[in-house]
């Protein structure tokens, strides 16, 4: 019953933290982003750090869970694609569709990515150093 808690609390906090950081980045550092509005550099931009966010939310979200690090991720990505299907079919995402699912396909990616790179440092070979 222990690792079960466990488990939602991690993937509950490392979604309410990666949603934090998107916010950050897209309404604090670039005062909202929209496909019609903005910049190229600012959707390039806000892009770039909500993928990094997604990033984080993958590696805290395997730290947290501390077991089962894909799985962790994958049911962070099953939570954007339910989000998103949500938003869509309420029609409250502003933008084109396929813009919206290249920003949830974005989100997924980089929430696999952050798990496997905690994967990666958790499971790496320690470095052997020969002595002669």
């Amino acid at each position: 019953m222990l690792k079960i808690a466990r488990s939602f609390l991690a993937v509950v906090a490392a979604y309410a933290v990666m949603v934090i950081l998107i916010t950050l980045a897209q309404e604090g550092l670039f005062g909202g982003v929209s496909l019609q509005e903005s910049a190229p550099a600012e959707l390039f931009g806000a892009g770039l750090l909500t993928f990094l966010s997604a990033v984080a939310g993958g590696f805290l979200v395997a730290f947290l869970a501390g077991r089962a690090y894909r799985a962790h991720g994958l049911i962070m990505s099953a939570l954007v694609v339910v989000e998103t299907t949500t938003l869509v079919l309420t029609h409250r995402l502003p933008g084109p569709l396929w813009f919206d699912l290249l920003a949830s396909a974005s989100l997924i990616v980089g929430i696999v990515a952050g798990a496997e790179l905690f994967r990666w440092f958790r499971e790496r070979p320690e470095a052997t150093t020969t002595t002669s």
